[in-house]
């Protein structure tokens, strides 16, 4: 028996956690809006936002993340959510409805992966986005995922709008899976 766990913790510790850097900047993202408009708060970190870390997510609180990114366990609004910290209600670009998004991601660390993207069409300003807000949508070309290849770095896609969509405020969100 304590071979058999001995044996369990080597292979265990082979497995590498990997915790992907990397931040959408078209069109930016609260927390890197700092970039681009000298009045938003600054994040230096706006590479990472990894639902606080692996062993937060999955040790502490279960495998949950906030809506944006954050630390589930932070209180709410957390700082990417809207009302938040970063959340300070720019908008950053209008799109026509069933139009296309063009994005750009910089990756800092490229752990392959894949990419999804959702959109809440935010009803109250006043308050954080829920999870149930969000919608997928597809990328231009059908496909609901990008699959990360080795050696993307900068990634640009073209996201689909749903037809007839109109908001004064929606939330356009970027999921990086690894």
């Amino acid at each position: 028996m304590a071979v058999k766990f001995i044996l369990l913790l080597v292979i265990l510790a082979l497995f590498e956690h990997v915790s992907s850097h990397g931040m959408m900047l078209e069109p930016a993202n609260r927390a890197s809006l700092w970039r681009f408009y000298r009045k938003s708060p600054t994040d230096y970190d706006d590479n990472a936002f990894n639902c606080g870390g692996f062993w937060t997510q999955w040790g502490q609180n279960g495998g949950n993340c906030g809506v944006c990114g954050d630390n589930w366990a932070s209180s709410v609004p957390r700082s990417n959510e809207n009302t938040g910290k970063f959340g300070n209600g720019i908008v950053t670009r209008t799109y026509k409805s069933g139009g296309t998004v063009d994005t750009s991601v910089t990756l800092t660390a490229n752990h392959l992966g894949t990419f999804t993207f959702s959109l809440c069409v935010l009803q109250d300003p006043s308050k954080p986005e829920s999870e149930d807000c969000f919608t997928d949508l597809k990328l231009a070309d059908g496909s609901s995922v990008y699959n990360v290849i080795a050696g993307d770095y900068i990634v640009t896609n073209k996201v689909q709008l749903p037809a007839g969509l109109t908001c004064e405020r929606c939330v356009l969100r970027w999921h990086y899976k690894t």
